[in-house]
């Protein structure tokens, strides 16, 4: 399934893309939700759609707009290597900067209260930790963030509240950079670190063939709908 990117953005030197879902003429807190490196594609569409039901306003920008705008892949080892080689080619500086644009522009949205948290996974997870150390959001979450190490000093930065998932067996956040975030996030009651055991990376991703834990993944939107809850609403 082919998703429709409905929203743009105006960035430097060009207008993003983005998936809009929960947006109406009640106002909501929004999520700002950071893709993995398949683009914004039917499973970034599920997760969005499924926080749009649980009561928020959720902006999905395009992250690889400037390399190949509306990119949608799927998994197979072609489109693995295809979804890498963007990733390689991404530019941090920018990426960064249309994330910034997009906060702002989910932030001043008609259908937003003016709260707003990321939400990101694997390559989105890495620009979640971001948007807390650029003070972009009120609070952010983190699945399995890539690339721990090269910003590693950079976490002792985290400016608002950060919730992280990781899978007790992702390959990709092996025990030592576990410990790192572990000890990042313990620096400050306002942040929380949750192992999910038994799984592993994309964990929460409904719609790959092989990573997916029903459990985890119902156990982690929980978490995460708890901590926004607490932070930017809806307040009961």
């Amino acid at each position: 399934m082919r998703v429709m990117l409905n929203e743009t953005i105006a960035v430097r030197g060009a207008r993003m893309g983005a998936y809009l879902a929960g947006a109406g003429t009640e106002k909501r807190p929004g999520i700002l939700l950071l893709q993995e490196i398949f683009g914004v594609n039917n499973a970034m569409k599920i997760a969005a759609d499924a926080f749009a039901r649980d009561g928020y306003v959720v902006l999905a920008p395009d992250i690889f707009h400037r390399l190949q705008p509306g990119i949608q892949l799927g998994y197979s080892p072609e489109e693995r290597e295809q979804a890498i080689s963007l990733w390689d080619r991404l530019d941090d500086d920018l990426s960064r900067e249309d994330v910034a644009a997009a906060a702002k522009a989910l932030r001043t949205h008609p259908a937003c209260t003016g709260k707003v948290a990321s939400v990101g996974f694997c390559l989105g997870g890495k620009l979640a930790l971001f948007t807390s150390i650029e003070h972009l959001v009120d609070a952010a979450v983190a699945f399995y963030p890539v690339s721990v190490p090269t910003y590693r000093e950079r976490l002792g930065e985290l400016g608002v509240p950060v919730q992280v998932h990781l899978g007790a067996v992702d390959q990709h956040t092996p025990p030592e950079i576990q410990s790192i975030l572990k000890e990042a996030l313990s620096a400050s009651p306002m942040h929380e670190y949750l192992l999910h055991e038994g799984a592993g990376h994309g964990f929460y991703n409904s719609v790959r063939s092989f990573g997916y834990h029903p459990q985890a993944a119902a156990d982690a939107h929980a978490s995460v709908l708890r901590f926004l809850r607490r932070i930017i609403g809806p307040f009961s």
